[in-house]
């Protein structure tokens, strides 16, 4: 479980940049109903939150596996 938390703090920063971004246009446009954003800049926001899922996905699925491995091998060791 500590790799998962390592892996997620190391991962944030680009997270807390996008969010801060997110926050910062909404803070501009705050007396407009509509906020008006860069074609470019929502692709960039979309792959960032993209890549965060996907590599956690794979960590956890990764982790799980180990888990259910090490869980298997011992229960094969026991008798009775």
């Amino acid at each position: 479980m500590a790799d998962i938390g390592k892996f997620v703090d190391r991962r944030l920063h680009p997270v807390r940049v996008a969010l801060g971004l997110m926050n910062h246009e909404l803070e501009l446009s705050r007396g407009e109903s509509v906020i008006t954003l860069d074609r470019e800049v929502v692709r960039s926001l979309i792959e960032t939150m993209s890549l965060f899922v996907e590599d956690f996905e794979v960590s956890n699925r990764a982790l799980r596996d180990n888990q259910q491995k090490k869980f298997a091998q011992a229960s094969g060791s026991k008798v009775g």
